[in-house]
């Protein structure tokens, strides 16, 4: 029995460890789905990628019905590479199934999910669960004006139509066009998707190429989703831009005064290199370090305020990238205090920190509202491409006590002048009367003795 729960903690701390060292910040787990296992050598490069980033890959056919998700409720994976487009009772698998799959997401997992153009309608669902529609089966995306010389046939595109956030992808990864062969897709109005990759404008979306005829609106080929708890999702039309033979496929581009560039290799290997690590969660990953407030010119956080006043709220966030934590930088944090609706939306303005420091510091200095209450310090980020942050305090701002009113009020000036003029023309009325009362009676007198 000892043994066991010796044994039991051994591997607990393992995988601690390992999860601690990934450079992905939510594990290094990551399973592998193929139609067939003989496809896994298509992709080797993509592999040896992954690999020297620290994952642990782990190949299953889709068909194989003893892969599960989850051991005793533990996930065995946070990252899932679906590259099983045309296996149709894959959406069905009690394992690996849609269902399962959108619960993989929900519980932080994430999804990188390729397709061609004879996807089963099951993925097509799956990409539907995240508000994103591939175009029919049978189509492809086409464009004699880009199409790669280097092909033997004109189903291959090149694109540098890269729309992303820089959160996403950089705009500098490689001076090199991608190279493209598969189906369009159409991104969805929801704000948690993002369009990642278009085709040039002259592309069109049929099932065999012929005339040419532009689509009135850009033809995606790549959208990501970020869910409200962060886990990423994303979805490409082709299998063949992760391949070995894209990878290192010449490419020309043609510049704007028609000069012909020609590149050795394609920047399909920066291209999705940057695209796993934002997918996996190796970038653009923010956390909050701490949050606090005090009274201005004071250092504790009070238990309570009062209204009218002065305030500092502070916040420190920090930013994985390269494998390390950096202190995040921004101008548009913005902390709101809030009691049903906001009362006071300010932004946050970062201070410099210690170079020793992994993290920004983001402070505001507020004047709290002349209203009593239970409020909240709420500061919520949500930028595209980069993880949610939600940091919130509930404090009580009290009102004023009896003997904390101030004893003049500036507004009353006008009623304090006009009782002191009251006052004053009382007693001026008092005196000159009261200075000629009895004197008509004194006159009268006078006379009468006369």
């Amino acid at each position: 029995m000892k043994s066991f729960i010796s044994l039991f903690v051994i591997s607990s701390l393992a995988a601690l460890c390992s999860v601690a060292e990934a450079k992905s910040v939510t594990g290094d787990q990551v399973l592998v789905l193929l139609d067939n296992l003989a496809q896994k050598d298509s992709y080797s490069r993509l592999w040896e990628t992954l690999q020297d980033r620290d994952f642990k890959l782990d190949f299953k056919s889709a068909v194989d019905g003893e892969t599960s998700l989850y051991y005793f409720g533990r996930p065995l994976y946070q990252h899932i590479i679906h590259f099983a487009p045309t296996t149709a009772s894959l959406s069905k698998h009690k394992n690996l199934g849609n269902v399962e799959l959108v619960k993989f997401v929900n519980g932080g997992g994430n999804l990188l999910v390729g397709v061609s153009s004879d996807a089963s309608n099951g993925v097509r669902e799956l990409a539907s669960e995240f508000d994103i529609e591939f175009e029919p089966a049978g189509t492809r995306v086409f464009d004699a004006s880009s199409t790669n010389s280097n092909a033997n046939d004109k189903d291959s595109i090149t694109t540098s139509q890269v729309v992303a956030p820089q959160s996403i992808i950089p705009k500098d990864f490689s001076s090199a066009p991608i190279v493209y062969s598969g189906v369009g897709l159409t991104v969805g109005s929801l704000p948690l998707v993002n369009r990642v990759l278009s085709a040039e404008d002259t592309a069109f979306v049929a099932e065999r190429f012929g005339k040419n005829k532009p689509s009135k609106n850009p033809v995606d080929l790549i959208g990501a989703m970020q869910t409200r708890n962060s886990a990423r999702a994303t979805f490409v039309g082709s299998l063949d831009i992760f391949s070995d033979a894209l990878f290192s496929s010449p490419v020309e581009k043609v510049q704007k005064d028609g000069d012909v560039v020609k590149f050795e290799k394609s920047g399909n290997e920066e291209f999705v290199s940057e695209l796993t690590k934002w997918t996996f969660q190796e970038k653009s990953v923010l956390k909050v370090i701490s949050h606090y407030h005090h009274k201005e010119n004071h250092t504790e956080q009070p238990e309570f305020y009062r209204v009218k006043d002065d305030m500092v709220y502070t916040l420190e966030i920090s930013e994985y990238e390269n494998d390390h934590w950096v202190p995040f930088k921004a101008n548009d944090v913005q902390l709101e205090i809030i009691m049903l609706d906001p009362y006071i939306r300010t932004t946050l303005k970062q201070v410099p920190v210690a170079p020793e420091h992994h993290y920004g510091r983001f402070k505001a200095h507020v004047q709290l509202p002349d209203v009593y209450g239970v409020f909240t310090f709420r500061v919520n980020y949500k930028r595209a491409g980069l993880t949610y942050l939600s940091a919130e305090d509930v404090v009580a701002i009290r009102p004023f006590r009896h003997n904390e009113y101030p004893r003049f009020l500036t507004a009353a000036y006008p009623y304090y002048a006009s009782v002191g003029s009251m006052i004053v023309g009382f007693l001026v009325f008092s005196a000159v009367w009261l200075s000629t009362w009895g004197g008509r009676n004194l006159d009268v007198s006078e006379k009468k003795t006369n």
